[in-house]
Formats: structure tokens, C-alpha cells, sequence
């Protein structure tokens, strides 16, 4: 008579355990390997059937046939596209919290622009000229510098697709921005209008009146016109030092090879732009020509800072030929002779702007409100069915 075995040794693991443990799931046959082994086992042999599925299933997606019908799909059913994406994006919220998802986000999105300049190229000017967009920029700059902002988004848009206020021209995105023709008050309608990039950047902070009479003041000082010098629309300056501008032309990595000297000879003369001449409460600096260049003494002359700051990197004859514009667009106006004291600088300190740590509170407050928005939304499913209904409308207008 066969004796019957208390416990048994393994062949995998070789330890040995009582006989129970070396019993088939069908309960008819001993085997060779323990419960726990056999566990194990079959864990393996699972993960290694997937591995195999997932290669055959990758072999299958990458043929052409196969990704024809599932664009074709995915364009067909773009909704459930889109719902599933935002239902990841809800799931992913919900494991790491906004801050860490956001965070997630930032790093994500700062790698693709590294990856696609040409494409940042892009979605910067389809931001350019996107008007919601531009409105919402100038809307939130006025709240940061304390100004009044009442215009509507109808009126802003009725503003900028107007030409020029001075130049009369529209820029080629088919609108231009807006100026305050008096920059002591805000964004009201009766003190906004049209106005493209160069002549904002030309106006600065000066009042209308004093602009359009500075153009016809340097086109007739410029000999491209037979009219009146406004010598009282360029405020007075004390220009800054011979090391400060070398100081700013190797920062800038500029060629500097004027001499202190020279740089004294060169200011003495009056400023090139406008005939503004030195006096006790007055003097000019000196203003590269041609920006391509550095400080060399063909490429510099005696400027006063109202036009260097005007002058920018614009050319000389381009700014000319604006001018030329602005003054046929304006000379049979009549301008207002009571504004000059106040509103002749081109750069006026605005001193109601918030402070730093004023404009920093209001950042994390709108961060706040915002990541309270972005929960809202992904915890919204009917929002997140309409949006992305919405979304497959807009794909297909496109």
C-alpha cells in the first residue's frame, strides 16, 4: 500500500509545503510546483500574452488601411474626440490636484514652443490679430495702470476697424490698435481712436494736438514743407552722461568708438530732427542713424530726447514719409494752442499705476479665480458635452 506524503518540495521555488498546497484547480491531479508559484506563473504568462497582443495590435495600427479608417473615424465622431480628451483632462485634475496639473502644463507647453518655433510664429500672430484678444489686453493693462476703461468690446471693435486717426492707413491685419489722445485720462470713447503701431509708438504720451504739430514742425524744419515751427511742443531734457551711453553700447554689444570728446562736439550742435538748440535748460544727446550700427562718428548726431525716443529703430526716411501722411491727413484741422505745458514729453510717469506689490496681489487673485474656473469646468458634464460639440462644429466650419 502506497504511503500517502505529508508535504512535497517545490521544483520551482524549492521549498517545501504540505500537500495542499500542490493541488490542481481541477482537484484531480498533484502537481509539480506550489500554489503560490503557479500564481506567479500565471501573472507572467498574462503579461506576456498583452506583451504579444499590444505588438500585433501596434503592427496593425501603423499599417495605412487601418489609419485611414480611424482618421476617418475620429473626424466623423470629433465630439467623442474631443470628450474623450477632456474627460482625461478631468480624470488627470482630479489625481494631481490644479496646481501640479497646471504646473504639468506649463512645462508640457514650454516644450512643444521649443519644438515648434515656426509654429509659435503662427499662433503669435493669430494672437496678434485676434481683436477679443487685443481688447482683453488693453482692458487689463488700464486696470493695472488705475485707468478709467468704459468702452465696450462693440465700441472697441468700431473703433480699430476705422483708419488711422493721423496717418489714415489700416494695418494688414485689417485693424489697428487704439490711442488716447489724452493720456491724463482713460479708455473712454470720446478720448479713444484708431490708431496703427508707428504712430502710437511716434505719439507716446503726448496730447494730439502737440503730435500733429511736432510732424509739421520737423517736416517744415526738414524742408519737406512750407509751414509753422513749434519749438514749445518739445520739452526740455538734461542729456546723460559720455560713459552712461558706453556704458548702454557694450550692454548692447555696440561698437563704441567715439570719444569723449567727440561726444561733447557732436552735442553742442542742435538736434538734427528738430533744430531744438541747447540752452540752460536744455541739452541734447546723440542718436545712432542707421540702429544697424553702433556709436561711430559717421553714424551719430546731436538729438534731443524727444525725438530719439520718437525715432526708436524706425528709419529716418520712414519716419519722414509718416509724418508726410499725418501732416496731409491734418493740416486744414485746427488745433487747440492750450495744451502744451502738460502734455509736450513724450514719456509722462504715470503715477496712479499700481505698485508692484499691488499688481502682484492682483495676479494671484485672478490665478485664483482662474484655477476655481478650470475645476469648474471639468466638473461640469454637461458643460463638457457642449464644449465639445462646439469643437467639432468649429473643426468642421473650418
Amino acid at each position: 500500500m502506497t504511503e500517502l506524503l505529508e508535504s512535497k518540495c517545490c521544483t520551482s521555488c524549492h521549498k517545501e509545503f504540505p500537500m495542499d498546497q500542490f493541488i490542481g484547480e481541477r482537484h484531480t491531479a498533484i502537481t509539480k510546483t506550489c500554489k503560490n508559484c503557479r500564481e506567479i506563473n500565471k501573472l507572467r504568462d498574462s503579461k506576456r500574452d498583452k506583451a504579444h497582443r499590444n505588438e500585433i495590435a501596434r503592427k496593425n495600427e501603423a499599417k495605412p488601411e487601418r489609419k485611414a479608417v480611424k482618421a476617418k473615424w475620429n473626424e466623423e465622431n470629433y465630439d467623442k474626440v474631443a470628450r474623450k480628451w477632456m474627460d482625461y483632462r478631468q480624470r488627470k485634475l482630479e489625481a494631481l490636484g490644479v496646481e501640479q496639473y497646471l504646473k504639468l502644463n506649463a512645462e508640457q507647453a514650454k516644450r512643444w514652443r521649443d519644438n515648434n518655433p515656426d509654429k509659435m510664429v503662427k499662433a503669435n500672430e493669430d494672437k496678434k490679430s485676434n481683436k477679443e484678444t487685443n481688447y482683453k489686453n488693453y482692458k487689463r493693462n488700464a486696470d493695472i495702470k488705475n485707468l478709467e476703461f468704459t468702452i465696450s468690446y462693440d465700441d472697441y471693435v468700431n473703433i480699430v476697424e476705422q483708419n488711422c486717426y493721423y496717418c489714415s492707413i489700416i494695418q494688414e491685419r485689417g485693424f489697428n490698435g487704439i490711442d488716447r489722445k489724452d493720456q491724463t485720462k482713460g479708455y473712454i470713447v470720446e478720448n479713444c481712436v484708431s490708431c496703427c503701431k508707428m504712430c502710437n509708438y511716434l505719439k507716446g504720451s503726448t496730447s494730439d494736438d502737440v503730435f500733429i504739430k511736432r510732424v509739421e514742425h520737423i517736416l517744415t524744419f526738414q524742408n519737406k514743407i512750407t509751414g509753422n515751427l513749434y519749438p514749445e511742443c518739445f520739452a526740455n531734457h538734461n542729456s546723460v552722461s559720455y560713459s552712461s551711453y558706453k556704458s548702454r553700447a557694450i550692454k548692447k554689444k555696440l561698437e563704441f568708438s567715439i570719444t569723449n570728446q567727440d561726444y561733447h562736439d557732436i552735442i553742442m550742435n542742435n538736434c538734427y530732427l528738430c533744430g531744438k538748440p541747447n540752452d540752460d535748460n536744455h541739452t541734447n544727446g546723440i542718436d545712432r542713424i542707421d540702429n544697424r550700427k553702433g556709436y561711430l562718428i559717421d553714424n551719430v548726431n546731436s538729438c534731443c530726447c524727444e525725438c530719439n525716443y520718437m525715432k526708436k529703430d524706425y528709419e529716418f526716411d520712414d519716419i519722414i514719409n509718416k509724418f508726410i501722411l499725418i501732416y496731409e491727413n491734418h493740416k486744414n484741422n485746427q488745433c487747440s494752442e492750450n495744451v502744451l505745458v502738460t502734455n509736450n514729453n513724450i514719456i509722462v510717469r504715470n503715477y496712479n499705476k499700481k505698485s508692484k506689490e499691488e499688481i502682484q496681489e492682483h495676479f494671484i487673485r485672478q490665478k485664483k479665480i482662474k484655477q476655481g474656473l478650470l475645476v469648474e469646468k471639468y466638473n461640469d458634464s454637461e458643460g463638457i458635452k457642449r464644449r465639445a460639440k462646439e469643437i467639432a462644429e468649429n473643426r468642421n466650419k473650418k
